[in-house]
């Protein structure tokens, strides 16, 4: 049970803290989406999205909002399985896609993201409290 916390504790602050570099340089995101645009490295991201996913649901009971981290791990679980099952190339396009967005677009995904992850750390603070009592 500890490992997993320290599992999605690490993702999240990771998440955190990249969008938080998106907010002040959308420029950082368009050269994740080249980095993982690369053979089939989205398949990294994917396999990432199903263990944090099944992690939260795993994480989810001890939760203050049970609800909405099992949504989230319902969700990230069911991105990273149907990465899996689109052709590649269609996932690169909808990539390119987003990279050729308005930086004001990316800047709102960036806060979309610290207010997604944000809540879910504060939804989970009960758990991480618990585990370093223990």
């Amino acid at each position: 049970m500890f490992t997993m916390i320290w599992i999605v504790l690490a993702t999240g602050f990771l998440t955190i803290v990249i969008c938080l570099a998106i907010l002040v340089a959308p420029k950082l995101l368009r050269q994740i989406i080249d980095c993982f645009s690369i053979g089939s490295r989205l398949y990294i991201g994917g396999l990432i999205r199903i263990i944090v996913g099944v992690l939260l649901l795993f994480l989810a009971s001890g939760a203050r909002f049970w609800l909405y981290v099992v949504i989230i791990g319902l969700m990230a679980t069911t991105a990273g399985v149907s990465l899996f099952f689109f052709p590649l190339r269609r996932t690169k396009k909808l990539l390119t896609r987003l990279q050729h967005q308005s930086n004001l677009s990316l800047r709102l995904l960036a806060i979309i993201g610290l207010a997604v992850w944000g809540l879910l750390a504060y939804s989970l603070l009960p758990v991480i409290a618990a585990s370093f009592l223990r």
